[in-house]
């Protein structure tokens, strides 16, 4: 049986973070999950996913360089990237360029990752972009 959920990727190369993202978000999504933007690239090209959710610090490819990448591509993927603390102005000139919908900090909590990407959609819709509290 189909499921009607939206389909949402999750990148990121620590396979504990990918058990938690995909526990926290397979209630609302059918979670599909990688460790790498090359394969990520390849399964985005099928066009089924909705949602995007990477890491920033990843081997090769970063999360910010993957966004970057497919932002003109898919128009309306949501965009949303996990990231540390540092490279918060890095971030925030890839949002005004549209390159993301929205982003989290670590140590992630499942309840604003949930209203991160719920602002993405928002965001990616064509609402004004309000950064998240830095904490």
């Amino acid at each position: 049986m189909a499921s009607n959920k939206p389909k949402l990727l999750v990148v990121d190369d620590e396979p504990d973070m990918l058990d938690f993202l995909e526990r926290v978000l397979r209630r609302q999504f059918t979670v599909s999950r990688t460790s790498s933007a090359e394969t990520a690239l390849e399964l985005l090209s099928t066009g089924e996913y909705e949602v995007l959710v990477t890491d920033q610090k990843m081997p090769k490819v970063s999360g910010l360089e993957l966004l970057e990448r497919i932002a003109d591509r898919y128009p309306s993927l949501v965009r949303v990237l996990i990231s540390g603390f540092t490279e918060v102005p890095e971030i925030q000139r890839a949002v005004r360029k549209s390159t993301i919908h929205n982003y989290i900090l670590k140590p992630v909590d499942s309840r604003k990752l949930l209203r991160a990407i719920e602002d993405a959609y928002e965001v990616r819709d064509g609402k004004p972009f309000v950064p998240p509290e830095l904490e």
